[in-house]
């Protein structure tokens, strides 16, 4: 299962769209808070987190996360690079991807670090796109 947090709602629902079809189970969450709510009660496998949000931004919850599941694989994600994202992605705390994200990166990244579902493992997100052109 995926947890995938982001302050954004729309860009949060595509997604998970996206997560789905490729064959994953997502649940979502609007900031970290909540984010580490879902990490306590649920059976989390990834994590995938925007990094400016309101509250608890993603640099905080990786770190939250590490300390209570320190093996638990993070993407962060977001449109704007901070200056110390690199110092933070450098240390293996985390893996990055930008926004806008390039779904099939996504997916290739995640199959990486997690489990392929077994009903899609020859499934990729360029040819269910390329079917809606």
């Amino acid at each position: 299962m995926i947890l995938l947090v982001d302050d954004e709602e729309r860009y949060r629902e595509l997604i998970a769209q996206i997560l789905t079809k490729a064959g994953y189970e997502v649940l979502q969450a609007a900031d970290g808070i909540e984010a580490l709510s879902l990490l306590d009660k649920s059976n989390v496998n990834l994590v995938i987190s925007d990094i400016l949000m309101p509250g608890l931004n993603g640099y905080t919850l990786v770190a939250r996360i590490r300390a209570k599941w320190p093996q638990m694989p993070v993407i962060l994600t977001t449109g704007f690079l901070p200056q110390d994202a690199a110092k933070n992605m450098m240390n293996g705390s985390a893996d990055f991807i930008p926004k806008p994200i390039n779904a099939q990166t996504l997916i290739d990244m995640i199959h990486r670090r997690i489990p392929v579902p077994t009903s899609i493992a020859s499934y990729r997100v360029a040819d269910e796109f390329s079917k809606r052109s």
